[in-house]
């Protein structure tokens, strides 16, 4: 197998770990209660987690918010929403799982399906906040490069819903099954926390906004230091009522992808699944590791080198492009065609900014392949048009909606 279907397949496996079965050994074991169980189902990880609900348990009843062109048959009330901008659909779902929630008494139970993505699906601002105001925000900081944990502290503090304000309005027990994107695996980031506790506070969502400059803050001041639209504070009774467990996490599917490429005889670096950062620098510090490993150490067999996280880029041209793919191409021109070192950078939903293509694949003859067609990736970068280089090149990763969503898979193959 060559080095690049070798990372594809890695790719793959890393996929496999974080899809919806992961659910059935928790569904199949739920314990019977004398109110009604009602589902929420949210994330782009939706369609897949309710069909899999529905075969464990049947006929269900509840709210499955999906993707706009995601499929899913089922008996839950079905809502279609943008991602990552939100629409009328976003504020449509989140006013129904407000609604949802309020539905229920003391004896019952809300069961919570909850993948990444669902900040953006699930989306309406405080009552009385106009919702320009808060879509407007949530480009700015789309576009500013601000990290996830950083984007949804804004957007939690905003929110109808988010920052454990589905749990609060919920009467019943919350019980949350979550498939992780974020770093570090914080649940109170992950579809920035509809059903957990916050705990960063309004002055946190004031700080993020003057660190990346954000020019709403005057208009965003008067809902971001009245305590009376501040998140429940985390020792709230409403959270008594809560269990969570995440079911598929980053690490999980860093080490199926290491099990798979050990089993073909690479050694495997788990360099973290949790790495931040603008995608140029952390590209740049990554290649240097695999330059210095390749120019100072004897290697007797392939080392692949295998991170997560969620790398981000500040949108400074019109180029079509998101943070994997860029982090490729500027992984390529650090790398300046090194013999012997090839890479793929992915996104594990399938979707890398706002492009159905998931990231790109580059070897050490990608640089060669380009210039023969009279393509300048340096020029690519400055335009942020990394998918439109990668597909002209037929170096695109495309494996369409994976079904799930655990961040960024980074792997760069060192050979001997």
């Amino acid at each position: 197998m060559n080095p690049s279907d070798l990372l594809r397949v890695a790719f793959d496996h890393a996929v496999a770990a974080a899809q919806a079965e992961c659910l059935i050994p928790h569904l199949n074991e739920l314990p019977t209660i004398d109110g009604k169980t009602r589902f929420l189902v949210v994330g782009k990880a939706a369609a897949q987690h309710a069909s899999t609900a529905a075969e464990c348990l049947g006929d269900i009843e509840g709210l499955c918010i999906i993707p706009k062109g995601h499929q899913v048959s089922t008996t839950l009330t079905v809502i279609e929403a943008s991602h990552p901008v939100p629409d009328a659909g976003s504020l449509q779902a989140a006013e129904a799982a407000l609604a949802l929630a309020q539905s229920l008494g003391p004896d019952d139970r809300l069961v919570c399906l909850i993948s990444g993505g669902g900040s953006a699906l699930m989306s309406a601002p405080l009552a009385a906040m106009d919702p320009d105001l808060k879509m407007r925000t949530h480009r700015a900081l789309l576009a500013s490069g601000a990290t996830i944990s950083e984007l949804n502290t804004v957007r939690k503090q905003l929110s109808l819903v988010k920052g454990g304000r589905l749990a609060e309005a919920c009467q019943g027990h919350v019980l949350n099954f979550l498939v992780s994107d974020v770093p570090g695996d914080r649940v109170e980031f992950i579809a920035s926390g509809p059903t957990v506790p916050a705990n960063t506070h309004q002055s946190d969502a004031i700080e993020v906004l003057k660190r990346y400059q954000i020019d709403l803050l005057d208009e965003l001041l008067p809902w971001l230091s009245n305590r009376d639209h501040a998140t429940p504070q985390p020792d709230a009774d409403c959270f008594q009522r809560v269990t969570t467990t995440i079911v598929a996490a980053p690490s999980q599917s860093l080490k199926q992808a290491q099990a798979f490429l050990e089993s073909k005889g690479v050694e495997c670096w788990l360099l973290g699944d949790s790495i931040e950062g603008d995608s140029v620098t952390v590209a740049r510090v990554m290649a240097e590791t695999a330059l210095w490993q390749r120019r100072h150490r004897t290697l007797e067999r392939p080392l692949c080198l295998l991170s997560g996280g969620e790398t981000t880029v500040k949108v400074v041209a019109d180029g079509i492009g998101g943070p994997n793919a860029h982090f490729a191409l500027a992984l390529l021109d650090a790398l300046e065609g090194a013999r012997g070192i090839s890479a793929i950078v992915c996104d594990t939903d399938g979707v890398d900014g706002g492009a159905q293509i998931a990231g790109a694949l580059i070897d050490d003859q990608t640089l060669m392949k380009a210039r023969r067609q009279g393509l300048d990736h340096r020029d690519a970068m400055s335009r942020q048009d990394a998918h439109t280089f990668f597909q002209s090149i037929g170096q695109s990763v495309i494996p369409g909606p994976t079904g799930t969503n655990v961040n960024d898979f980074r792997a760069i193959l060192i050979e001997p």
